[in-house]
């Protein structure tokens, strides 16, 4: 006969640990949506590198910045109230675009 678990023990996953680190309360940064993009988070340094020539006269790219790092998306998607596919799309692919654009 198997013994089952010992008492006081479950199966279920670990909780989530703190956003401390080192003792430390770790930064909280509050965006104005969640899944939306804003005009301010956009990332100055990084827009002013975004070549001419993949820039688009009719829809022009914007880099953003939020608690993932930075992300490409056109601006006709800033302050819309709709949620922006380019924030919530895997790390890979964000940090791809942002490299294509800001490529010398």
């Amino acid at each position: 006969m198997a013994a089952g678990p010992k008492a006081g023990t479950t199966n279920a996953r670990p909780k989530a640990k703190d956003d401390k680190k080192d003792g430390k309360e770790a930064k909280k940064v509050v965006y104005p949506s969640d899944f939306g993009s804003h005009a301010s988070m956009a990332n100055e340094e990084l827009n002013g590198k975004i070549a001419a020539a993949k820039q688009d006269a009719g829809d022009s790219w914007v880099i953003l910045t939020d608690e993932r790092g930075s992300y490409a998306t056109r601006k006709s998607r800033l302050d819309t109230g709709m949620a922006d596919p380019s924030r919530f799309a895997d790390l890979p692919a964000r940090e791809q675009l942002v490299k294509e654009l800001t490529a010398a």
